[in-house]
């Protein structure tokens, strides 16, 4: 949540969200897990992105090495971290193999 609040403060571009689940991009745009044990995260994501426009984007697992590398990181060193204007050093080596284009109309 903090980075969706973040992109919203820092940005006035539309709100690209990739992601390797299609259940989880499913239920940003309808209402399939509001009543299960993630509903109330999936209600606060959609409370952000009514304030933007909301792009949804399916990538393969294979191009989302970044986000696993950084839930990992959270995970080992039990904190949450932002980092504006550069990588961390342990995804730096990642981020040229899943920048992923995307082309906005």
């Amino acid at each position: 949540m903090q980075g969706m609040a973040l992109a919203l403060q820092h940005s006035s571009l539309p709100i690209v969200v990739q992601s390797d689940s299609s259940m989880a991009l499913a239920a940003m745009t309808g209402d399939s897990l509001s009543r299960s044990a993630y509903g109330h995260l999936v209600a606060e994501i959609r409370l952000h992105l009514e304030a933007r426009e909301f792009v949804p984007s399916k990538i393969k697992r294979e191009q989302n090495r970044v986000a696993h590398r950084l839930a990992l990181y959270s995970r080992t060193e039990s904190t949450t971290v932002v980092w504006l204007g550069r990588s961390p050093p342990c995804i730096e080596e990642l981020v040229p193999f899943d920048c992923n284009p995307m082309h906005m109309e």
